[in-house]
C-alpha cells in the first residue's frame, strides 16, 4: 500500500500547474535551459554531451511526456549543442530553430527554420523575438542566436555566447528593456558591457557556468551587476536554477 501511494504521489507531483517556469540546468560549463508551461516545453541549448541536460529534463519534465515543442540552438559549439542528439533519441522534438546549420546534418532529421533578427516564434501566450543575428554571421560566438522570452508583462532575454560587437549591433535598433537576463558566454568579458547591461536593466541575471580553465565568469562582470543592483544566480551553485511567473 505504501508503494502504491508512493506511485500516486509522484504522479500527483508530476501534473503540470501552468505556471511558466525557466530552469537553468547545471549541465557544467555549458549552456542548458527548459522553460515548461503546462505540456509545453522549449530547450534553449542542452550543454554538452554529459547525461546532466538529459538527467536535468527527467526532473522537471512528466515521465509520460516525451515530445519537446521546440529547441533552440543559439549556436553550434559542443558546451550548447552536444547534448542534442541523444535528446533526440529520448524524445520527439518538433521544431528546431538555430542561426546556423549544424554542419551534421542533424536538420535532415527535425523540421528546422533558421533564424534572424525580426523573426518571432508563437505558442499561444508566448513568444520570442530575435534580436540577433542581424545578417550572415560568422560561424561560431559571433553568430549566437539572441531570443527575448515574453510572457504577459514580462521579458527574459537568452544570449548564448554573444560578444560586446553583437551588442552593439542589437543596441542600434532594439531599445527594449528586460526583466531578466542570460549572461552570456558564461560571464567572460568578450560581452556583457556596461553600456549593455544598463541599457537592458535587468532586475536579475542568470550565469550558467561550471568548473572551467578561462576564469569565468570574470570578476569584472560579476562586479559590474552587482555595481548595477543586479541580482546573480548561478549554475554552479550546487543546483539548477529556477525561475517562475504567475
Amino acid at each position: 500500500m505504501l508503494g502504491a501511494f508512493l506511485i500516486v504521489l509522484g504522479l500527483f507531483l508530476s501534473i503540470p500547474d501552468g505556471r511558466l517556469r525557466m530552469v537553468f540546468c547545471d549541465v557544467g560549463q555549458g549552456d542548458g535551459a527548459i522553460i515548461v508551461k503546462g505540456n509545453w516545453q522549449m530547450l534553449i541549448d542542452t550543454g554538452t554531451d554529459n547525461g546532466k541536460m538529459e538527467r536535468c529534463l527527467d526532473r522537471y519534465l512528466p515521465f509520460w511526456d516525451r515530445k519537446i515543442e521546440g529547441v533552440i540552438i543559439s549556436h553550434w559549439d559542443k558546451d550548447h549543442s552536444g547534448a542534442l542528439s541523444k535528446i533526440m533519441k529520448n524524445y520527439k522534438i518538433e521544431k528546431l530553430f538555430e542561426s546556423t546549420d549544424s554542419g551534421e546534418k542533424i536538420e535532415q532529421m527535425i523540421y528546422t527554420d533558421i533564424l534572424r533578427a525580426g523573426d518571432i516564434i508563437r505558442y499561444d501566450e508566448i513568444h520570442f523575438e530575435i534580436l540577433y543575428p542581424l545578417e550572415n554571421e560568422d560561424v561560431g560566438n559571433e553568430s549566437s542566436l539572441v531570443a527575448v522570452l515574453n510572457y504577459r508583462d514580462k521579458k527574459f532575454m537568452f544570449t548564448g555566447d554573444m560578444d560586446v560587437e553583437g551588442e552593439g549591433k542589437i543596441m542600434t535598433w532594439w531599445q527594449g528593456r528586460v526583466d531578466g537576463l542570460k549572461v552570456s558566454h558564461h560571464g567572460s568579458d568578450s560581452g556583457n558591457s556596461e553600456e549593455w547591461i544598463k541599457r537592458l536593466s535587468p532586475a536579475v541575471a542568470v550565469i550558467s557556468v561550471g568548473k572551467n580553465n578561462y576564469g569565468h565568469p570574470k570578476a569584472i562582470i560579476l562586479d559590474r551587476l552587482e555595481g548595477l543592483g543586479v541580482r546573480v544566480l548561478r549554475t554552479d551553485a550546487g543546483s539548477e536554477v529556477v525561475l517562475g511567473w504567475n
